[in-house]
């Protein structure tokens, strides 16, 4: 009985976050849109409706799109640290090639770190989660993660994370041992070493895993104190 009204939970919960993701999404291109663009950053697009101007290149676009985003990242982080261009071009690359996980990783992990933008990451792995794309259990982790770290709500942030255990490739384990601690509210210092090794070690970004090295031997050296 109580596996079937946890299945009819799971089942709830990801009927909401789709009716989420249909409610939400344009709001991200509305924000992003109203930015006036300056002649620096000329080829970002305001909207993905330059779509059919770009004759079934989206994708190859999208790749170019991705290419510039990187190098704004790093020669920001190296320098002034103003990333408010970061919201923008994620997600006019996810709009414009749904399925490109790459950026979903980027903007789900970082931008509510580095640009202080929990809501806009949440939108970005929404869209992700609602794509036709692989890895998809990652994004739920990610997701979940984001609930625990930026909004406190334990009860969603277990519901990710227990179903991405469930999604292939993922390390189910690892994952149900994080959405029970999560679930019973008792996460403790432990378990944030394991999310942000976990995190650190499914990444596939190089500048997504530096900045995980970084918390990581911040919070080792705080444990240590401890």
């Amino acid at each position: 009985m109580r596996r079937g009204s946890t299945i009819i939970a799971c089942i709830a919960f990801l009927a909401s976050l789709y009716g989420a993701d249909f409610l939400v999404q344009n709001k991200l291109s509305e924000i992003s849109a109203s930015v006036k663009v300056p002649r620096s950053m000329a080829y970002v697009p305001e909207s993905d409706k330059i779509r059919p101007w770009l004759l079934g290149f989206h994708t190859v676009y999208a790749d170019y799109l991705w290419i510039r985003t990187t190098l704004y990242f790093g020669g920001h982080l190296m320098g002034d640290r103003d990333f408010n261009w970061l919201t923008r071009m994620i997600d006019i690359i996810t709009r414009l090639n749904p399925r490109f996980y790459p950026a979903y990783e980027f903007g789900g992990l970082l931008l509510p770190k580095i640009c202080k933008t929990p809501e806009v990451s949440k939108i970005i792995l929404q869209r992700g989660i609602c794509a036709n794309i692989e890895k998809k259990w990652k994004l739920y982790f990610y997701l979940g993660m984001l609930y625990f770290e930026q909004y406190d709500d334990y009860e969603n942030a277990a519901r990710c994370i227990a179903t991405a255990a469930q999604l292939p490739g993922a390390p189910a384990r690892k994952l149900i041992g994080l959405a029970v601690a999560l679930h019973n509210k008792s996460p403790g210092p432990a378990n944030n070493g394991q999310f942000l090794a976990l995190l650190y070690n499914t990444s596939e970004n190089p500048e997504v895993k530096r900045f995980l090295l970084e918390q990581l031997k911040a919070l080792s050296i705080v444990q240590g104190r401890d």
